[in-house]
C-alpha cells in the first residue's frame, strides 16, 4: 500500500489544495482548517458565532485555494466567475498583524474555538460571491480546540507515539469537524464511483469525501477494508525508514455535503447524490446508525514527520486481528 494523494484544506469547507508532501502537527496536517468563514457578527444574537459549512451552503464548493511553492501565500479563486475573481492571503498571518484584530468565538460540533478576524478585504470577497455578510477568521489563542469525538475515543488513544516507549503526543484539532485527519482508500473510492450513472463515473469522486490521506491499497484488497483499520505505519518510499504512525479512531459518518455538485455549487441530481447512494448498505457505525460511513477519522505522530505521496503504508493492527 502507498499514499496516493494528500490534501490540505486551508479554509474549512472550501475545496482542498492537493500537495505532494505534508507535515504532521498535533492538530493534523500543517495549515489544515486554520481559517474558517462565519456569518457576520452583526447578524448574531449571542457571543458564539455560527460558522459556514458546505453541509448547508454548497456555494462554498466553488472556492479553489492554492498555496505558493514557498508556502507563504494562499490564493483563493472563485471557479465560475469570469474574468477570474481571486484574493491573496498570508498562509500564516504574523502575530503583529493580528494584534488589533477582533476575536470571535465559534462553536463546531459542540466545542469552541477562538478566531481572529482577517479584515474587510476577505470579508467583502467571500460575501460578494456568497450573497451574505461573512467574516474570515484565523485560528487564535493556543491554535487548537478539543476533539468533539472524545467521548467515543478510548482514553489511551487520545495520545499517540510512533514507538512504545516514546513520550506520547497529545491530539487536538483546529477548525476541523471532529479529528485531526481523515483517511480513505482508492478501492472504496472506486466502489463509490461505480454507484454513479455511467456518464459520471470518470469524475474525481474522492474530492467529495474531503480526505487528508488517500491510500492506494493492494490489488487484492476489498472496498471499505479501512473500516477495520486501527493502526498504520508509514515508511519512506523505499520502505527503509519508519516515518510515522497513523491511528484510526472512528469510522467517519458522512453528511449531506456529499450531495454537492462542485461544478455548479448546487445540489447534484438525485441519481448523483453520493449520500443517498451509500446509505442503503454503508450505515456501519453504531454510534450514528442513520448515516452512511466512508473513511476513518485518524491522528498521526510524531510532530514534524513529513508524509509524501508514494510513501509505503502498512496496516499493523485491525479490529478483527487476534
Amino acid at each position: 500500500m502507498k499514499i496516493k494523494r494528500l490534501f490540505i484544506y486551508p479554509v474549512k469547507s472550501l475545496l482542498p489544495v492537493e500537495v505532494s508532501y505534508a507535515e504532521i502537527t498535533p492538530e493534523g496536517l500543517r495549515f489544515d482548517r486554520q481559517y474558517i468563514l462565519i456569518k457576520s457578527p452583526e447578524n448574531s444574537s449571542g457571543p458564539i458565532l455560527e460558522h459556514l459549512t458546505i453541509k448547508t451552503n454548497y456555494l462554498l464548493g466553488l472556492f479553489q485555494p492554492a498555496i505558493t511553492d514557498d508556502w507563504t501565500t494562499l490564493t483563493i479563486r472563485h471557479t465560475l466567475v469570469q474574468p477570474e475573481s481571486s484574493i491573496r492571503l498570508s498562509l500564516t498571518p504574523s502575530p503583529l498583524s493580528c494584534l488589533q484584530s477582533k476575536e470571535y468565538k465559534v462553536n463546531i460540533f459542540g466545542t469552541e474555538a477562538a478566531g481572529i478576524d482577517m479584515g474587510d478585504e476577505p470579508a467583502n470577497f467571500f460575501g460578494s460571491h456568497l450573497g451574505i455578510p461573512v467574516r474570515l477568521l484565523f485560528i487564535a489563542g493556543s491554535g487548537h480546540r478539543e476533539i468533539p469525538g472524545a467521548p467515543f475515543i478510548p482514553r489511551h488513544l487520545m495520545s499517540l507515539s510512533i514507538r512504545p516507549h516514546e513520550t506520547r503526543q497529545p491530539q487536538r484539532i483546529r477548525f476541523a469537524d471532529a479529528a485531526p485527519l481523515l483517511i480513505t482508500s482508492c478501492k472504496s473510492e472506486q466502489e463509490a464511483r461505480s454507484r454513479l450513472p455511467s456518464a459520471n463515473q470518470g469524475e474525481d469522486v474522492i474530492i467529495l469525501f474531503r480526505p487528508n490521506v488517500h491510500i492506494d491499497v493492494d490489488p487484492d484488497s476489498q472496498p471499505f477494508e479501512e473500516d477495520n483499520w486501527k493502526e498504520l505505519l508509514v515508511y519512506s518510499q523505499d520502505a527503509s525508514v519508519e516515518k510515522a504512525v497513523i491511528r484510526c479512531i472512528f469510522k467517519t459518518p458522512r453528511c449531506v455535503s456529499l450531495n454537492v455538485d462542485l461544478k455548479t455549487g448546487r445540489r447534484a441530481p438525485r441519481d448523483q447524490q453520493m449520500y443517498g447512494l451509500l446509505a442503503p448498505d454503508r450505515r456501519v457505525n453504531n454510534a450514528f446508525p442513520h448515516k452512511p460511513v466512508f473513511g476513518q477519522y485518524a491522528c498521526a505522530a510524531p510532530n514534524g514527520a513529513i508524509l509524501r505521496v508514494g510513501d509505503v503504508v502498512q496496516v499493523t493492527e485491525q479490529e478483527n486481528s487476534t
